[in-house]
């Protein structure tokens, strides 16, 4: 029963390794393999449209998304044909999560097939390294789409002897690629004391430089306010928040407060520096993400500029059929003081 999807899945596997995606060792690989919102575009293979499957290292995280209606596989369906698609390929096994359309993962991942480690283990993107978790952890630790803007950050010089503002951190994987971009000072700044913790690991495993790694625990609408008051200026500030969260001074949603947050996410960016900014959303276009953060510019007295764009890489392609497969956006700005 499950072989037209084994073949869907190794049609994905196909399509990356056409573009060299397969290449790296998979002992130490970070990559989505596939992506159903946007790979599963014909009625044959709908059964797989709310599942992603990503392989750290020579394991799986596989993420089913909620939905209303429509056809999806059963879990021991999803086994079968992952197994048989992925376990050629080196894998040798599979975790599991269920992820609610609105909200937190309420469960830790379950074991789907094979032997998953519970330590923690290392995946690489270049000369990055990063720990992983797969069985004590809702996520496991490094989001696979943001790597194109991981390798810009992380190229020879790209930001070299540059303060740099890491906000909504998570396990500070954007602040790792700057450190190895060469960046003199990195602030990384996390709501989360685990996810602190574990960006605090990360920084360790990279080999930072005494002083150079700074962390601050607490609400970002405070904490931010507050590095104004105390001076402090950055010459790279980063911002890829979560779409809702809760935190003391009251709840954050892209979809209602884009201006807020930038207006304090230019407040300590320095004249001349880059606010790299991005959200994870389907209900906020690009065009209205781009004239909330201008609007904010404006209030802050700021001439922004976009140096560059954010956008999904290919191994999470958007299908004009599933308007929610286009989620991220965001722009790399170079602002002056008006």
């Amino acid at each position: 029963m499950s072989a037209p999807w084994v073949e869907c899945l190794g049609q994905a596997l196909g399509r990356r390794r056409e573009r060299g995606e397969l290449s790296t060792p998979i002992e130490t690989r970070a990559l989505r393999l596939w992506y159903g919102l946007g790979e599963a575009r014909t009625p044959e293979h709908a059964p797989l449209k709310p599942w992603a499957v990503d392989g750290y290292g020579r394991w799986l995280w596989i993420t089913e998304w909620e939905q209303d209606q429509g056809p999806c596989l059963e879990p021991d369906e999803l086994a079968r044909a992952t197994e048989a698609a992925f376990s050629p390929e080196g894998y040798l096994g599979a975790v599991i999560v269920r992820r609610p359309a609105r909200g937190a993962v309420p469960e830790l991942p379950q074991v789907l097939w094979g032997q998953v480690p519970e330590e923690r283990f290392e995946v690489c993107e270049g000369a990055q390294r990063f720990w992983i978790r797969l069985r004590q952890a809702r996520h496991p630790g490094l989001f696979l789409d943001h790597a194109p803007l991981r390798a810009m950050l992380s190229a020879p010089n790209a930001c070299r002897g540059l303060r740099v503002l890491n906000t909504f951190a998570y396990t500070g994987s954007l602040g790792i690629a700057a450190l190895h971009g060469g960046a003199s000072e990195i602030t990384t700044l996390d709501l989360s004391k685990a996810t602190l913790a574990w960006a605090r690991e990360n920084f360790e495993l990279n080999s930072a430089p005494e002083g150079c790694a700074h962390f601050v625990g607490g609400d970002f609408f405070e904490e931010v306010p507050r590095l104004k008051r105390r001076g402090r200026r950055f010459d790279v500030v980063i911002s890829d928040p979560p779409s809702f969260s809760r935190g003391r001074r009251g709840n954050f949603s892209t979809s209602r407060d884009l201006g807020r947050l930038h207006d304090e996410l230019f407040s300590v960016l320095s004249p001349g520096g880059r606010l790299i900014t991005s959200i994870n959303s389907a209900n906020v276009s690009a065009r209205e993400f781009e004239s909330a953060v201008r609007e904010s510019a404006e209030r802050c007295g700021i001439e922004a500029r976009i140096l560059s764009r954010i956008e999904q890489p290919g191994t999470f392609p958007v299908f004009r059929g599933e308007p929610r497969s286009g989620y991220l956006k965001g722009f790399v700005l170079e602002s002056t003081r008006g």
